[in-house]
């Protein structure tokens, strides 16, 4: 299983930034990835609830996009430096 988490790190291509998140479901992504590892404890639906990483499937079940789409979507993020991926034994 993989897991995502959003990293907080200084941007140096702004243009990468905003080109990925000029895409309409990127940005959707995005927000629902931040959202559920926000420390604000926001729910993003009902059932939802603040973690330090969010697994494909989940972002699936709360966006209702395909896995090709989320797994597209994380791509442009993780080429624009918005996110992280993990392998399931390396999270903490």
């Amino acid at each position: 299983m993989v897991a995502a988490m959003v990293i907080g790190v200084v941007i140096r291509d702004a243009r990468a930034v905003v080109a990925a998140l000029a895409d309409p479901e990127t940005l959707y992504v995005f927000g629902v990835i931040a959202a559920r590892t926000s420390k604000l404890g926001l729910r993003v639906s009902a059932g939802a609830r603040s973690t330090p990483y969010v697994t494909p499937f989940g972002l699936m079940r709360e966006t209702s996009l395909s896995r090709d789409v989320v797994e597209a979507a994380a791509a442009r993020l993780r080429q624009a430096g918005l996110l992280e991926v993990l392998v399931d034994d390396e999270r903490g």
